[in-house]
């Protein structure tokens, strides 16, 4: 399993909650998918070997949500950048 978490600021009530949650939680390979209002970000824990970052990107800016940059913390990949590698 691999935990990504990922920037979305437009995040703002319970209503964006569940729409991200709900969006990312039926790509087949995700674990577990949480927002967090207040950090303004999803955490998701996932099998890299059925779904790629992109497609969960691809979900939360289909729900009509932008994925930023984030400060740098464990575990997290910026859109743009590859996975290091081990």
């Amino acid at each position: 399993m691999t935990e990504q978490v990922l920037e979305v600021p437009e995040v703002h009530c319970n209503h964006c909650i569940s729409a991200i949650e709900g969006a990312i939680g039926a790509l087949d390979g995700v674990d577990s998918v949480k927002v967090s209002l207040e950090r303004k970000d999803v955490t998701i824990n996932y099998n890299e070997a059925e779904l790629e970052l992109a497609r969960i990107v691809a979900a939360i800016e289909g729900e009509g949500y932008g994925v930023g940059p984030q400060a740098a913390e464990p575990n997290v990949l910026h859109i743009g950048e590859k996975p290091a590698s081990g």
